[in-house]
């Protein structure tokens, strides 16, 4: 039986899997979008940063270099070589240390990078260009890209590989190295790659799941230590490309269940439509939605990768690449320029730039050497439904026909700028209409504070030494954002970025508002195939409301998720209300299905499923 999702949810209709051809008739428009940002020296300017982004000018050499061994087309060729060329012009010594970057690195703020992340990219191409090209590479090159690949990798990637807080970046590190040992092999290199994996290893959780900054590896935040939808990706699959780099197997042990479990943990994230549940997220403020696909090519060349190597769910793997590019290539401009989501309300301007997303497409690209060459979808079972329990992350993945929805326990403390903002509840739903389309069942608002499907009040007055208390310390960040705006020419933005800031991670944090929906302490209890999930109401910083008590229960029964909730006692609050999303059905609702009014005794029964032809479903959140 072929699965019902073989189309993806879209605005316009339908939309089918990509096609190898598909796909790289993307890669190149989006490659295409790039190249027009070259200036007469060959630098590509980035035209919101008004710099050349090293690193990522790396990653157009390496998107160039696939779409040319993929395609035969010379253009590509030289639009590789000439970034490559670029690459070794920026590699310079850091002052008296013995030590070689590529700038600008960490020296100039608007690269919005640092030297792990551009140096990993960077050797990766130019090592990459050296080990694919063969006679196509001229001597001159040559010899100028491995000397530049392989000094970096000797005086920095080495060390920065083992040293780094954040996983994401040791992992980009690898990438470089291995690729570096790949043209060079050092037992050095090859020992340094294999115990930063080793330490990488020992901060995954038993689920799958990475923390973004560990906190014993120097996290600023506890909420930065919440796992990350955005970055599993990349830390999963730059670990499995540099085994494979060192000729390493990545089923061999101690490797195989590390990759493994990361690989359980991504393809739990990737929904039906291709798009993750961007709301376990522990960087938001990344952001300007609940949800992006910027992150898509780093899944699909893990999913790619992970269903080449491993037997198990090798054909649900593809099947979820396809989906994850398929989202990706939704959000294309027709110029193929990226965008990270949809416009809507609540929703607003990303912090990282579309040369960052285009850039990234690479690794998309190094997906297509795994890409079927015929057009025929993979056939895969639906599967049994019920619930897939992420212990360490504390999110409930339920599946059904035509139905995924995804439901989180407690969360890591946070604000606005650090961890994941919603929890206690759903946080993503998704059923299939009758005309094949994947729609949203339950928006969320990640700034909201009373969204539907949720126990909203008030307690108390409004509290400024709460507000502060948990955004005054990201204010002086919001001054960087209006730099960022101005130099792109947005003096408007520019100006209104530090009220703006002001606004969302003070002043809210200070109302009196309550909501289950805030609280990050949570009773989590799984029972077969049902949730159940037992807090307080709380203010949005989590704090709980003394003596307030909602007991949830999540559960598949009808092809629907079914929701069953009890507001035992609102602990002083008042205007309490629960209003029914516009898209669920009303269950055993002592009121008869009411979207405003509170039972006597606290009860709501309430279903999403998939959509009949006379229901409509709500417009995207934030």
């Amino acid at each position: 039986m072929t699965s019902t999702a073989h189309t993806i949810g879209s605005a316009a209709g339908p939309l089918a899997l990509p096609t190898r051809a598909d796909a790289i008739a993307a890669l190149e428009r989006c490659l295409a979008w790039l190249v027009g940002t070259r200036d007469d020296a060959g630098r590509l300017i980035c035209p919101d940063h008004r710099i050349e982004h090293t690193g990522k000018s790396a990653c157009v050499a390496i998107l160039a270099l696939e779409l040319y061994l993929a395609t035969g087309d010379a253009n590509h060729l030289a639009t590789a070589l000439g970034q490559g060329r670029r690459l070794v012009a920026r590699l310079e010594r850091e002052g008296t240390s013995p030590c070689h970057t590529f700038r600008p690195g960490r020296h100039d703020p608007f690269n919005c990078s640092n030297s792990v992340i551009d140096g990993g990219a960077c050797s990766d191409a130019l090592a990459s260009l050296c080990l694919e090209l063969g006679d196509e590479l001229g001597p001159d090159d040559r010899a100028a890209f491995s000397h530049a690949a392989l000094l970096h990798a000797d005086t920095y990637l080495k060390y920065a590989c083992r040293d780094k807080g954040v996983p994401a970046q040791r992992a980009w590190a690898l990438t470089g190295l291995a690729s570096a040992w790949a043209l060079d092999p050092r037992d050095e290199w090859k020992d340094a790659v294999l115990e930063a994996l080793d330490l990488i290893a020992g901060v995954q959780r038993g689920d799958g799941s990475y923390p973004y900054h560990p906190l014993d590896w120097g996290a600023g935040h506890p909420g930065a230590a919440d796992a990350s939808s955005f970055y599993q990706s990349r830390v999963t699959g730059f670990s499995l490309f540099a085994l494979e780099r060192l000729g390493i197997d990545p089923t061999s042990a101690p490797h195989a269940e590390r990759l493994a479990s990361g690989l359980r943990f991504l393809e739990g994230l990737v929904g039906p439509d291709g798009i993750k549940c961007g709301l376990l997220e522990a960087k938001p403020w990344y952001w300007g939605a609940g949800e992006e696909v910027a992150s898509n090519p780093f899944d699909v060349h893990a999913l790619s990768a992970g269903a080449r190597t491993f037997d198990e769910r090798s054909a649900e793997r593809r099947l979820a690449a396809r989906r994850s590019l398929a989202a990706w290539i939704e959000h294309l401009e027709p110029s193929g320029r990226p965008t990270s989501h949809r416009p809507g309300p609540g929703r607003g301007r990303s912090y990282q730039c579309a040369t960052f997303w285009a850039a990234h497409a690479c690794w998309a690209a190094r997906a297509l050497r795994d890409w079927p060459e015929t057009d025929a979808p993979d056939v895969v079972d639906p599967g049994a439904t019920g619930l897939t329990w992420f212990a360490d992350a504390e999110l409930a993945r339920f599946d059904a026909p035509g139905l995924v929805a995804w439901v989180r326990g407690a969360r890591p403390p946070g604000n606005a700028m650090h961890g994941s903002p919603c929890g206690n509840g759903p946080i993503r739903v998704v059923a299939l209409d009758p005309d094949g389309r994947w729609r949203e069942q339950l928006p969320r608002c990640r700034l909201g504070g009373a969204n539907s499907g949720e126990w909203n009040g008030v307690r108390g007055p409004i509290s400024p030494r709460r507000g502060w208390r948990a955004g005054g310390a990201d204010q002086r960040f919001s001054l960087w954002l209006a730099r960022v705006a101005w130099r792109r020419g947005a003096r408007l933005d520019a100006l209104a970025e530090p009220l703006r800031h002001l606004r969302r991670d003070v002043l809210a944090f200070a109302h009196p508002r309550v909501s289950s929906g805030f609280a990050r302490q949570v009773a989590s209890r799984v029972d077969g195939d049902v949730l159940e999930l037992t807090a307080a109401l709380a203010w949005r910083d989590g704090t709980a409301v003394p003596n307030s008590r909602v007991v949830r229960r999540y559960r598949i029964a009808d092809g629907a998720l079914e929701v069953e909730e009890r507001l035992l006692d609102a602990g002083g609050a008042r205007d309490v209300e629960h209003r029914l999303p516009t898209a669920a059905r009303p269950g055993r609702d002592p009121l008869g299905g009411s979207t405003k009014a509170v039972s006597d005794d606290g009860t709501r029964c309430w279903s999403l499923g998939p959509k009949r032809p006379s229901e409509r479903s709500e417009p995207p959140a934030g």
